[in-house]
């Protein structure tokens, strides 16, 4: 366990202030900006904002309560160094409520980074729409799901962040 896991007034006031943060914000302007023609692209790019936002929320509000190192917020981008380094400060993040919907949002944006979505071995059954090798479809039914799922998480993970306890 690390030394810095006392909680300040301040970081509490400032995580209790994140944890009403709403991540679909950025997706939203993207789907309502967009027309009808352009609806599974339009889905592809609210995925990525959406998981955009989560990270950048998730390093932020990490880094706030254990007053992390720029080089150790970098760290907490990848999901090896983020479930290690939560280790150390006595936080289980694969046993956060929504992890499974974390991982899920970080594989399909890469999918769609790097595969022109199409569905890899790792999401096949994701969705009982979802075959591997075939394009992503109904990606609308995808996010209203992921996105509530991913809030949920973000706001689990606040939760956990102030309740952990000092030794």
């Amino acid at each position: 366990m690390e030394s810095k896991s006392l909680l300040t007034d301040t970081q509490r006031e400032q995580l209790v202030a994140l944890q009403t943060l709403d991540l679909t914000l950025n997706a939203q302007k993207i789907l309502t900006a967009t027309g009808r023609s352009d609806r599974q692209v339009s889905y592809q790019r609210a995925l990525v904002a959406l998981f955009n936002s989560f990270e950048d929320a998730f390093v932020h509000a990490v880094a706030l309560r254990f007053e992390l190192h720029e080089g150790l917020r970098k760290k907490l981008y990848f999901k090896k160094d983020r479930i290690r380094l939560l280790r150390r400060y006595g936080i289980d993040y694969q046993a956060i409520d929504g992890y499974a919907t974390a991982s899920a949002l970080a594989l399909i944006v890469q999918s769609i980074r790097h595969e022109q979505a199409q569905v890899t071995p790792e999401l096949d059954q994701l969705f009982a729409f979802w075959k591997t090798g075939y394009p992503m479809v109904q990606l609308d039914n995808a996010y209203r799901i992921l996105s509530q799922d991913i809030q949920i998480h973000y706001q689990q993970l606040i939760h956990t962040l102030l309740e952990i306890n000092a030794l």
